[in-house]
């Protein structure tokens, strides 16, 4: 059977639903095309239209308000088709824009870059970097080389994690950066999107590969943010783009292109041609800036060893190797976490643990060594050589809190 109806396309499928037992209505357009949808049971289990499939088509006739449609009978070939195209019913009242609903945003975050497709040589590397860490900010710095792409997730002015899972330093990150042949970008997100970010890098999967099929694409978002979550879904498209919704404690910030320089893209076609979704959660931020700090402080010691031994050999050729390598011994030779050799200092252990170990001893012992030298050789003297020494290393004296330690002595 097959019939015509002309009016309101929402009623007329409203009065379907509870008057036709099973049926197909096909509403045409005010100009060409045509949303199709198809029902048993009061339930909507396909919706199509010349643009595309899934719930969001339904939105079209919406938008179309009134005009004609023809309500046929299903075939068995359609039947079958149902059971390969099987959609979680629609719940037509909400069906009008429900992903804005639910993201409470007309439009996506937009995403500041302070680089974009820089190329190494026209770049100040160290005057960048330096104001990453003085503004603290948050951001992706993606760098791109003959050889690959890495990418480098920021969070208050220091790298947290790398593409390759690893918390650099911001030496590391320099070496990465510094390819002449590199072109860079740096994206700031602000501190809540990059935690929300970090679970592309390191999240936790809840799920992967989910057919955008087998569920209410738009009611199951909804249902996500009751929980609060922080993390991403990847909308995977069909011409194999990806998409990615961030959220941060439950608040979605929009869907991007990462691809193409974090650009916003429309809410309301995220769904559109999706095939599956990836849904990741971000863990603690906390607990990755406080192991990427441990690491970062444990590599920055061991390279300060270098030139506090040469402190050391400046003040011994001053002062006598004897009387310095005395002192030395008598501060630091009881100390599980070292070896002093001369009137050099080695750490006895390799591991980030042991440095950090080692560093908590030099706070505390070599403020007592300088004094004894500060006694023996001068205050004056001492004074210059430590003035010239922090000029050298203030970054790291500052980063690794040693600033007491080679204070101005005497006041």
């Amino acid at each position: 059977m097959e019939k015509t109806a002309q009016g309101n396309f929402v009623e007329i499928l409203k009065q379907s639903l509870i008057e036709i037992p099973e049926g197909k209505i096909e509403f045409r357009g005010p100009t060409d095309g045509f949303v199709s949808v198809t029902f048993i049971e009061g339930e909507i289990l396909l919706v199509e239209s010349t643009w595309g499939t899934g719930n969001d088509e339904l939105q079209k006739i919406y938008d179309w308000e009134t005009g004609t449609c023809v309500i046929k009978d299903l075939t068995l070939e359609e039947r079958k088709v149902l059971e390969t195209k099987w959609q979680r019913p629609v719940i037509l009242d909400a069906v009008k824009k429900e992903t804005k609903a639910v993201i409470s945003l007309d439009h996506s975050v937009k995403i500041n870059t302070l680089l974009r497709d820089l190329k190494r040589k026209t770049l100040d590397l160290d005057a960048f970097l330096a104001e990453v860490q003085e503004k603290k900010y948050s951001g992706e710095a993606r760098i791109t080389t003959p050889k690959g792409r890495n990418q480098v997730l920021f969070y208050r002015g220091m790298p947290l994690v790398s593409s390759d899972r690893r918390a650099p330093t911001v030496r590391e990150v320099h070496a990465i950066m510094d390819s002449p042949d590199a072109t860079l970008n740096f994206y700031l997100l602000g501190d809540e999107l990059a935690h929300a970010f970090l679970s592309v890098f390191q999240g936790e999967k809840v799920w992967q590969g989910l057919s955008v099929t087998v569920f209410h694409l738009d009611k199951m978002l909804g249902k996500l943010m009751e929980k609060n979550p922080t993390g991403h879904l990847c909308i995977h498209k069909g011409n194999g783009d990806r998409r990615y919704c961030f959220f941060f404690q439950g608040t979605p910030f929009g869907v991007y292109d990462l691809e193409k320089h974090w650009s916003p893209v429309d809410i309301s076609t995220m769904w559109e041609d999706a095939q599956h979704v990836d849904y990741y959660l971000s863990g603690k931020i906390e607990s990755f800036a406080s192991t990427a700090g441990s690491m970062r402080s444990s590599t920055d010691f061991k390279d300060f060893l270098s030139p506090w031994n040469d402190l050391v050999e400046a003040i011994a050729k001053k002062l006598g190797k004897k009387p310095v390598e005395k002192s030395l011994q008598k501060s630091f030779g009881g100390s599980a976490s070292y070896l002093a050799e001369g009137i050099k200092l080695q750490l006895t252990g390799e591991g980030n643990q042991s440095a950090n170990d080692a560093l908590k001893v030099f706070r505390e012992r070599a403020i007592d060594f300088l004094k004894e030298m500060e006694v023996i050789v001068g205050r004056h003297w001492l004074n210059d050589q430590l003035q010239e020494f922090r000029e050298k290393n203030g970054d790291v004296i500052e980063r690794l809190s040693l600033i007491e330690v080679f204070s101005k002595k005497g006041g």
